[in-house]
């Protein structure tokens, strides 16, 4: 079976079954390729909203959209179609917690059953807000937001409550229409702007004295409200069970900071670890600028997401730009100027520990294990004060927890190299037993030559991907697979080409949107090119 998925903009099947989705259309198309010359469509499904994340366990694969909450007939819950048959979403599988949204919106998840395509999905949605991050074990999905404590929006708040006493009696009844109307007619912002303008229109007439006090008294009640706040930004987690096509929306909590990716999270034995970064923030308050450095901290929560402990305050002034979580340890990176590696202990979830740390130039994005005692990492050479000279990838050493090294690296010639390997983690392909780690990289120079006529010092630049030797103690560049010719556009210089990598025994496949190339592993010679017809696309490569 194959499982192929986007999104689906048909509005000639739309109008066929007489419905229009006003917040996107996903398909997710099943096939079955026992006769691989003839694959057969099987099974179709249409999941109203925008594709979000999916991840595949055994033989179901749990797809998951986001759509808003708005209300509408004769489908007021998220849609899901099976075939040309339409069906919403049960009151009953919709489910939220008694915490403040500021923006809600549904993460709706089907399981869909591929050894059984036949088989009625199980759908169940969950209330959550934009910005979402997704991590899966194999039995619970965790997804996460950031909740941000706006303080612009609580001194809105603030001037609001002390002028409406002082407004006359049809501006009070002409608040309580705004404050009384539907949310489908004006969202909660919109309601506070329209009120906010009336009171500001009062404050406008108070004399210059009186407005000064005014704004005294809106800064003191700002700052007795913030100091109600021991964090400004917070990592909101909802918990789903998954079991065999089974789904159960068990926990929500919530730890201070915010997460760069689901490499941040790590369920082990029962117990969910999170590594967040609380940002640097600044106040305004009687007229001085007052500003926190960021920190970052590490939380296990126990299986109900209650708080078992925290290591809280680490590299300050600095922001997590790495996570990998193997066994009981936790690896992490942090930068500002230079890269703290950090090993840390979480053999016991109620007393973490920190083990080790090595401070070096430059810093990670993203960290792949080569053994249990060696951990890879792709990012940015930096200078002594934080200036970045290139693409560099790392071998750490974690044999001696208390003092980890890096044994070996390889940095770019060119400043400007980039990869999106760094932050797609889909796009690094590393093969042990063929010592083989290939990665999508490119580089432009602002001198770089145009046909035959080369300015002194110039560069042609490159796109496509770069395939290095790695081994234990050991990261040597054996070549570049050109996929320059390969773009439509002809300019290969700011944008990446190389989608992804792979290999089938002893062949390497390098794929861009508009060229398959196929090299031997052994000495990376050309085996063959095919040219691919790919449509134009609004969206970029990632």
């Amino acid at each position: 079976k194959l499982a192929v998925y986007g999104n689906f903009y048909d509005l000639d099947f739309f109008k066929e079954i007489d419905f229009v989705p006003k917040q996107g259309m996903t398909f997710f198309n099943i096939y079955d390729l026992s006769d691989k010359e003839n694959p057969d469509l099987i099974k179709e499904y249409k999941f109203e909203g925008n594709y979000f994340e999916s991840r595949m366990f055994g033989d179901y694969v749990y797809f998951v959209t986001t759509t808003g909450t708005s209300y509408r007939s004769p489908y007021p819950t998220p849609l899901v179609i099976d075939g040309t048959v339409k069906s919403s979403i049960p009151f009953d599988r919709i489910y939220y917690y008694p915490i403040p949204y500021q923006s809600v919106e549904f993460a709706n998840i089907h399981a869909v059953d591929l050894a059984n395509p036949s088989k009625s999905v199980n759908s169940k949605s969950v209330a959550v807000e934009a910005s979402q991050n997704m991590y899966m074990s194999e039995k619970n999905i965790f997804i996460t937001y950031t909740e941000y404590i706006n303080e612009y929006e609580l001194q809105q708040k603030i001037i609001i409550d002390l002028m409406e006493d002082k407004l006359t009696d049809a501006d009070k009844d002409l608040v309580q229409k705004i404050k009384d109307s539907d949310d489908e007619v004006l969202s909660q912002y919109e309601k506070q702007s329209k009120i906010l303008q009336i009171v500001q229109s009062y404050v406008s007439y108070m004399t210059e004295k009186d407005q000064q006090a005014f704004q005294d008294e809106v800064d003191t009640e700002l700052q007795n409200k913030l100091e109600e706040y021991e964090y400004m930004e917070y990592t909101i987690i909802n918990k789903v069970s998954v079991d065999n096509g089974g789904i159960s929306i068990v926990a929500n909590g919530k730890v201070p900071g915010h997460v760069v990716n689901q490499f941040s999270l790590d369920e082990y034995q029962n117990v969910l670890r999170i590594a967040t970064t609380i940002s640097q923030r600044w106040s305004y308050y009687k007229g001085e600028s007052q500003s926190t450095e960021s920190l970052n901290n590490v939380f296990t929560l126990d299986k109900n997401l209650k708080l078992l402990d925290s290591l809280k305050g680490l590299a300050k002034g600095e922001t997590i730009q790495s996570t990998r979580f193997i066994g009981d340890r936790l690896y992490m990176v942090t930068f500002r100027q230079v890269d703290p590696f950090f090993v840390i202990d979480l053999s016991n979830p109620e007393s973490i520990k920190q083990l080790g740390l090595l401070k070096i130039p430059g810093f990670s994005r993203y960290l792949h294990p080569y053994d249990e005692n060696t951990i890879i990492g792709i990012g940015r050479d930096t200078s002594a004060t934080g200036a970045q000279r290139g693409l560099k990838i790392s071998l750490f050493d974690v044999s001696d927890v208390e003092h980890p090294k890096e044994i070996a690296k390889f940095v770019t010639d060119e400043q400007y190299a980039q990869s999106t390997a760094e932050y797609e983690h889909k796009a690094f392909l590393f093969s042990k037993v063929n010592n083989m780690l290939v990665i999508p990289a490119y580089s432009y120079n602002y001198g770089r030559c145009w046909g035959d006529v080369c300015p002194a010092g110039g560069s042609t630049g490159y796109n496509g991907a770069l395939v290095f030797k790695v081994t234990k103690d050991e990261i040597t560049l054996r070549g570049l697979i050109d996929h320059s010719q390969g773009i439509s556009n002809g300019n290969y210089y700011y944008s990446p080409a190389v989608e992804r990598s792979l290999y089938i025994k002893d062949m390497l496949y390098t794929k861009s949107p508009n060229l398959l190339r196929i090299n031997a592993i052994s000495d990376l010679s050309k085996v063959k090119n095919i040219a691919l017809e790919a449509g134009s696309s609004p969206y970029p490569v990632y």
